[in-house]
């Protein structure tokens, strides 16, 4: 069930652009893409640092992601997104959130 939610405030011109990005998630947490779900919203007016230059604030939830998963994957996530987004490595902030099976439903029932 892992969730990707990203917000740039670049415009991004591909249409495959989201597709690349579930197929890379997927693969990096070792999850079948069915289950993946990507949310990328664009062009939003964002500020980081002081500057308007590109920037990106990324949230993954996953339920079951650990501490230790999180460290391996960042770096991952940080070199695909700066590249897919054309935005630089040192303006992205990532949340990575676990979360709780019994707080988290599909299809009507939670994963508990």
């Amino acid at each position: 069930m892992p969730y990707i939610n990203i917000k740039t405030n670049q415009e991004i011109k591909s249409a495959s652009v989201i597709s690349e990005i579930s197929s890379f998630m997927a693969e990096l947490l070792n999850k079948p893409e069915r289950v993946m779900m990507v949310s990328l919203s664009t062009n939003i007016p964002m500020i980081f640092a002081g500057q308007t230059r590109p920037t990106a604030f990324v949230q993954l939830k996953s339920i079951g992601l650990t501490a230790e998963q999180s460290k391996e994957i960042a770096p991952k996530m940080n070199r695909f997104l700066g590249t897919v987004l054309n935005v630089s490595q040192d303006r992205i902030y990532i949340d990575l959130q676990d979360i709780d099976r019994k707080m988290f439903a599909f299809n009507g029932n939670t994963f508990a």
